[in-house]
């Protein structure tokens, strides 16, 4: 918890956020020795007394002032522990990452030993277990740790603050950065940069000045790419591309993936970037898994005797694809007697009722028509485990290639038609669906289905059967109640926005809401504000506010957790407030 730190952008791990020093510093930020003062290691003080009245004489800085330090090996603990001191402005303390010590309070906790990080492994266990033991809205600063090529890693990791260090110490040494890497700046026939310093470089020989000025443009030209991929909500995309450079930072990633709970945590419920699965690492990313197991585990199948298993389109939402139009048209009146479900990499499983719902209307991936062995497990023991728990009569799959080999391997019993869209692939279709579905139940309106499927989506099991008790009215895309009171609307980004007749039906639930002081809330809901929230929550997510005194609905701009420990930053932009 802090008064000088608070985060206002967030994607996944990495965020933007400002330290309220003087001037102002606006984070992801590259940091001199201008913008903080040191006490140093105690080491370097004749007695401890002399760190302790160090520390004192920061006491009224208006700088960020970090207290004096025990220095430690990476994996060792220190041999000193010094007592806390207040300050009268912002705080930063060194916090060693493998010490089972609980840190001291601060506004920014600055990584110990961390130019030793140089293990992936090390790496990323160090920075997941430092912000898992500090507040979450505190800064952490690496030191010694950035160059071009690693400083997206390292802020989509979770580092706020970072220097320019090491591209100094490598400029002595006569080593050029860029994004791409590092060369050594001698055997380099032409300097692949167009920067003033190198200009005159081609002209006076590599000089170790100019190579630090080089290495220092690249970094801060690389800190503004980062930072606009994080406003754009692209970051993960950005990163993916990015740690190419290395093994060692693939490897991070790969590792970083492997720490799921840290990286759900902080990853938004929905973003307004197209979501671009390019790679292998896609599949883990926390958008595929949490979708897939919403698919799973909240969401419920209307109760048909048939299922059609269709493939995926590149046109999203996929209704509005070519393919898909003659698919409906094949199918014709059947439709209303069948459940479809669409089958695609990464995300697995797509219900025809939930493909407006974020990632799914709005990610793309190389089409290629091969699946490799893990895009095949994914799918196949996704397709598995949804069958398991939903139950059919008769199967029908209108696919083709290794997709329908795939499905037809995991041994599931169905009609296979050879998929396609062509007059002969149609008619198939169309008669193996007229088949399957005689004598097959009819659905409700399919409308209400969509809406009932996403509100347990986004609520949790039971909350489409709360949301639509009684007479529902379908209006566009509002459901209204008997009395044409307005219940939700879904909008353009899939979600569902509660009106606060709606959020009534769904407090029962005890799910996604944020309680609060006895006040009413003016404008947006900021975190001091809040009491208690759903540890569900996460930014992008609908939410239920309810106070003594309030009932309100709104937009959560931080996860539940994050709202219970912080105490600046707005929690919730309320859309509807009303007082009890």
């Amino acid at each position: 918890m802090t008064k000088y730190f608070e985060v206002v952008r967030r994607d996944g791990p990495a965020r933007m956020g400002k330290l309220l020093t003087e001037p102002q510093i606006s984070t992801p930020a590259l940091i001199t020795k201008d913008d903080y003062v040191s006490a140093g290691s105690v080491y370097s003080y004749a007695s401890l007394q002399d760190a302790t009245n160090a520390a004192e004489a920061l006491r009224d800085q208006k700088k960020l002032a970090i207290l004096p330090y025990v220095p430690a090996a990476l994996r060792s603990e220190p041999a000193l522990e010094l007592p806390p001191l207040e300050l009268a402005g912002p705080k930063g303390v060194m916090v060693h990452p493998f010490s089972a010590t609980e840190p001291e309070k601060a506004d920014v906790y600055v990584l110990g030993n961390a130019g030793a990080l140089k293990n992936p492994r090390d790496l990323v266990a160090a920075i997941v277990s430092v912000r898992d033991k500090i507040a979450p809205d505190t800064a952490l600063y690496a030191p010694a740790l950035a160059t071009p090529a690693n400083l997206a890693l390292l802020v989509y990791l979770g580092i706020d603050l970072l220097d320019g260090t090491r591209v100094v110490a490598d400029g002595l040494l006569g080593r050029y950065h860029t994004r791409d890497g590092i060369w050594k700046a001698a055997e380099l026939v032409e300097l692949p940069c167009r920067c003033e310093n190198c200009r005159e470089m081609a002209t006076k020989g590599r000089k170790a000045e100019l190579l630090i000025a080089h290495n220092l443009h690249k970094l801060e030209e690389e800190l503004l790419a980062v930072r606009e991929a994080i406003r754009s909500e692209t970051i993960r995309e950005y990163i993916e591309r990015q740690v190419r450079v290395t093994p060692e930072q693939t490897a991070a990633m790969r590792l970083l993936d492997g720490e799921h709970q840290y990286l759900e945590k902080r990853t938004p419920q929905s973003r307004r970037s197209t979501f671009y699965a390019n790679c292998a690492e896609s599949l883990q990313r926390v958008e595929v898994t949490r979708f897939a197991e919403r698919v799973i585990n909240r969401y419920k199948a209307p109760e048909s005797d048939v299922l059609l298993l269709l493939p995926c389109s590149a046109k999203k939402p996929y209704s509005l694809s070519r393919s898909h139009r003659l698919f409906a048209e094949s199918i014709g009146s059947h439709r209303r007697y069948l459940h479809e479900l669409i089958l695609t990499s990464p995300l697995a499983l797509v219900p025809r009722e939930l493909e407006e719902a974020y990632p799914a209307a709005s990610y793309d991936v190389p089409v290629t028509g091969h699946w490799d062995r893990e895009e095949r497990a994914w799918l196949t023991g996704c397709l598995q485990a949804y069958l398991k728990k939903n139950k059919y009569a008769r199967i029908v799959a209108h696919l083709d290639g290794e997709l329908e080999q795939a499905v037809k391997e995991s041994g599931i019993d169905a009609t296979f038609t050879g998929g396609g869209t062509k007059g002969p692939a149609l008619d198939r279709l169309s008669a193996a669906v007229a088949e399957a579905c005689h004598g097959a139940a009819r659905l409700p309106d399919l409308r209400l289905l969509r809406y009932r499927a996403h509100a347990d989506y986004y609520f949790g099991q039971g909350a489409g059967d709360l949301l639509l008790q009684g007479k529902i009215i379908v209006k566009g895309r509002e459901i209204q109640d008997e009395k044409k009171r307005s219940l939700a609307a879904t909008t353009p980004s899939g979600m569902i926005a509660l009106s606060l007749a709606g959020a009534a039906r769904l407090e029962p639930l005890g799910r996604y809401i944020v309680k609060i002081g006895d006040f009413l809330p003016k404008g947006s809901l900021l975190a001091p504000g809040v009491v208690d929230a759903d540890e569900q929550i996460r930014p992008g997510d609908e939410v239920i506010v309810v106070g003594e005194k309030a009932f309100g609905v709104g937009k959560a701009k931080m996860s539940g957790w994050e709202m219970k420990a912080s105490r600046r930053g707005v929690a919730v932009e309320i859309r509807h407030i009303k007082g009890k």
